[in-house]
């Protein structure tokens, strides 16, 4: 998986959030957001196979 996306979207609002484009900024927060929250849906349902 790309795991250097969310940096990414968090580099990307980041900069528009500073040179001011508010909407772009929203959009790629909310982008950040689901894409995070996605991944850890994905992360946390998966059964971990531990044996002690």
């Amino acid at each position: 998986m790309y795991m250097f996306l969310p940096f990414l979207l968090a580099l990307c609002a980041a900069v528009s959030t500073v040179m001011g484009k508010t909407g772009a900024s929203y959009a790629l927060w909310l982008v950040l957001l689901l894409v995070t929250l996605g991944w850890f849906d994905h992360h946390v349902t998966d059964p971990l196979t531990l044996s002690f």
